[in-house]
């Protein structure tokens, strides 16, 4: 083990008093870079890389997307549906502008010809045109079967969804958090919409589903919660490294605290117990949230999408190499704390033994 300073800088020390309670400018990146540096000078050792921890790019659509029928009206069917009153909405899908569509604009789209065919079927307007009559009840029936898909599209296959998951993030802060609340609002209407796409009924509202997809390409809540985690992954690794390495039967000799061993405690509670450990604590929060509502999304449509379901499983599955990663990061950290206060006599959240 490199052996202790036997001195210690008395700058340094005045700095750890008026620092410990400042707001630590520069966010997560900053406040880690501090507290490493303060344990890096109190154990007069340097913090070696920790193996490369990110996150990766959400899927492309192309990689996501569901394959949907192409469905042919006909000019002959198209005129005969004005019986439906559906000219105006056929025209609309099939205009420069309609074959543009967004994803959630052409889900929208599909709704309202289900809804318009099937009140066109049952009050019966197509007696007299059984040729029609059959081929709208078919095609009512296949873009039933279809709505998973398309809203799949729209929702966990968009490229608003990749937005919300950018990895040119910067790690999560106290905004992230704050939009938190809306983005899990969001996910439960959508896991709700998709919950109801194979039923009877037909989902009443989904005009808010444009806002909603409109915020996700707004938001990078999911990228900064991700970059948090893999920011905070490697630098409690890195922390946990250096603590192991100190020597505590020379730093406490029989158990009893030495000043440097009071230094490190001052550096558990003020540095990490008030700063480092509340912002770990919110980020745990945050990832526990956006976990469940993107599981309940995916679980409410699922989908053969073998892209989604590896970049899912890095990331968002409690038993994935991400999740897996955080929560040993933060027990080894916990134990090495444990470990070196504890040999000192002075276990966290106990005062500590008088000196000898």
């Amino acid at each position: 083990m490199t052996p202790f300073r036997t001195a210690v800088d008395v700058s340094l020390l005045v700095g750890f008093a008026l620092l410990a309670s400042a707001c630590q400018p520069g966010g997560p990146e900053a406040l880690w870079q501090d507290y490493l540096q303060r344990l890096e000078r109190l154990a007069d050792l340097r913090a070696e890389p920790a193996p490369p921890i990110s996150a990766t790019r959400y899927p492309r659509s192309r990689d996501v997307r569901q394959p949907i029928p192409e469905l042919r009206t006909g000019m002959r069917r198209y005129f005969g549906l004005a019986q439906c009153d559906m000219m105006g909405l056929v025209s609309a899908r099939n205009s420069s502008l309609g074959r543009l569509q967004t994803a959630s604009l052409r889900f929208a789209y599909e709704l309202d010809f289900i809804r318009q065919a099937e009140t066109c079927l049952i009050e019966d307007r197509l007696a007299e045109r059984e040729d029609l009559d059959a081929w709208l009840t078919e095609i009512s029936r296949l873009k039933r079967e279809s709505l998973p898909a398309l809203y799949w599209n729209a929702t966990l296959g968009s490229q608003e969804m990749a937005s919300f998951f950018t990895t040119t993030a910067r790690p999560a802060d106290a905004g992230t958090l704050a939009d938190l609340t809306t983005v899990e609002t969001l996910f439960d209407r959508m896991a709700l919409t998709a919950s109801q796409l194979t039923g009877d009924t037909l989902p009443a509202d989904v005009g808010v589903l444009e806002q909603d997809i409109a915020h996700l390409a707004h938001s990078d809540t999911g990228g900064r919660i991700l970059q948090g985690l893999a920011l905070a992954t490697g630098e409690l690794q890195r922390s946990a490294s250096l603590l192991e390495q100190v020597d505590t039967a020379r730093l406490c000799p029989d158990q009893r605290p030495s000043e440097q061993a009071r230094y490190f405690n001052n550096v558990f509670t003020a540095v990490y117990g008030e700063r480092v450990q509340p912002w770990l604590a919110d980020l745990d929060r945050a990832n526990r949230r956006l976990v469940q509502a993107v599981a309940r999304l995916a679980d409410a449509l699922p989908a053969d999408s073998p892209a989604f379901d590896a970049w899912h499983h890095r990331h968002l599955d409690p038993d994935g190499p991400l999740q897996q990663a955080w929560h040993a990061a933060m027990q080894r950290h916990t134990r090495a704390w444990q470990h070196l206060l504890g040999d000192c006599g002075m276990p966290p959240g106990a005062h500590p033994a008088p000196s000898g």
